[in-house]
């Protein structure tokens, strides 16, 4: 009796120790990417009414996209003093979301509309317009195609030409899904995306989904202003490998330092 009630107990213990090194193997294969401190190198004023959606930087100003029925606009804003020095309103009926440049092309992501605007770059004057399904959160050009995110954890795909999706790519951190991936940045490789609610960037990088690392921008957000909401704006300077964030509400754009970026050869 005793030697079965010992048998018992060793094969208990060495399966509570199979689940601990299971359970320990799990843990492994779910550790987060690294994460990188944001570094200030200066700040540049920036409209805090804007409820920014999408942002970037082309030929010496920013380009953007603000949200809310009502307030929607796509703007050109003067980089030194945050003057805006075009505006196109969108209709009230449209809540705008990301934007990016292809093609001396600007296109325009609408919220739950299905609508994607796309604009002359110089101008802003509307010349055409596609429809997609689903949400539209942010938008971003690798120089082949556009990609889209949509609030949850896939980015899709498009062909520039026609809007059509062409393949999805599901986002990872380690083994977990990333949800709310919002406002987008094509930077040398990697996909830069603002998460809803975090003042975090992820780093994706564009063959696997994976995320390489992540940037701490907690430190921002204090010195944005009072109404200072989720960070969300990327804009990636390529000619001069400087990398611009900002957010909903935010009085400022700030350069931020990024050596993991700058060092490499600019293919953006």
């Amino acid at each position: 009796m005793y030697k079965h009630v010992t048998t018992i107990s060793l094969i208990v213990i060495i399966f509570t120790l199979h689940l601990f090194t299971v359970k320990g193997y799990a843990l492994n294969i779910k550790s987060t990417a690294p994460v990188i401190k944001s570094e200030i190198v200066s700040s540049f004023p920036h409209d805090e009414k804007a409820y920014t959606q999408g942002f970037l930087y082309h030929g010496n100003a920013f380009y953007e996209s603000t949200g809310k029925h009502g307030r929607s606009s796509i703007r050109i804003i003067e980089q030194g003093s945050g003057t805006v020095s075009t505006e196109i309103k969108i209709d009230s009926m449209f809540f705008g979301e990301g934007l990016c440049i292809w093609n001396n092309k600007i296109f325009q992501l609408t919220w739950k509309s299905g609508k994607c605007f796309v604009y002359d770059t110089r101008s802003l004057a509307r010349t055409s317009s596609f429809k997609y399904k689903g949400q539209g959160w942010g938008l971003t050009t690798d120089g082949d195609f556009l990609i889209q995110s949509n609030g949850t954890n896939t980015l899709t795909f498009r062909d520039p030409y026609d809007f059509a999706k062409i393949t999805t790519l599901k986002i990872t951190d380690g083994s977990k899904k990333v949800f709310r991936i919002n406002e987008l940045e094509y930077v040398k490789g990697l996909i830069l995306c603002n998460i809803w609610f975090k003042d975090q960037i992820g780093a994706i990088d564009k063959a696997t989904g994976k995320i390489k690392f992540w940037i701490d921008i907690s430190n921002l957000r204090p010195l944005a202003g009072k109404r200072a909401e989720a960070a969300n704006g990327i804009a990636w300077d390529a000619v001069n490998n400087r990398l611009f964030v900002t957010g909903k509400f935010w009085n400022k754009v700030f350069e931020i330092k990024l050596p993991e970026l700058q060092q490499a050869d600019s293919t953006s």
